[in-house]
């Protein structure tokens, strides 16, 4: 890895890390710095500001769940990809209310819509092709919902019983 990427790793660990311990309005360039062991110099190479590796923190963990997995037009309509979605909305939501009060979640709807649509771009099936986009909106924007909902009431249910219940939500449609 070069020092470049080395550096944007360690300032996207450090911010997930810190919003963990603390509020999103006192992370501070310097904390982030610091905390990373990263120069300032290294954070303005690579960065503008901490919206910019906020965003850069989503791509990486939006990555590292769902990478390859649309690949499989069927994965969209597996109980994989509601698990998968659970799993990252638990795992990241630090990360993901630090979005919200930055007002990046028009960002984040941009960005899912990217790489949904570049995979669904290659389906052979003519019909998703056609209608790709109702196809994404149909088969994943209630689960980002859900999870959403779930991590703004402090996730009351367990990730097993946000499961549950989403699947007795499709028995009941």
């Amino acid at each position: 890895m070069n020092k470049a990427n080395y550096s944007k790793q360690q300032i996207t660990e450090a911010l997930i890390d810190l919003l963990q311990k603390t509020s999103i309005e006192d992370i501070t360039i310097t904390s982030l710095v610091t905390k990373a062991h990263v120069s300032r110099n290294a954070f303005y190479n690579n960065y503008q500001s901490v919206e910019d590796v906020l965003k850069e923190a989503y791509r990486q963990a939006h990555q590292k769940a769902f990478q390859n997995k649309y690949i499989d037009i069927s994965y969209f309509t597996s109980d994989e990809a509601i698990l998968d979605f659970i799993q990252f909305f638990d795992k990241n939501t630090a990360l993901l209310l630090a979005l919200q009060k930055w007002n990046l979640l028009p960002y984040i709807a941009k960005y899912n819509t990217h790489c949904i649509l570049n995979s669904l771009e290659q389906s052979n099936n003519p019909f998703i092709h056609q209608y790709k986009e109702y196809f994404m909106i149909y088969h994943t924007i209630p689960y980002f919902q859900i999870c959403y909902y779930w991590i703004l009431s402090d996730k009351k249910e367990t990730p097993q019983e946000l499961f549950q219940m989403i699947k007795q939500l499709q028995k009941q449609s």
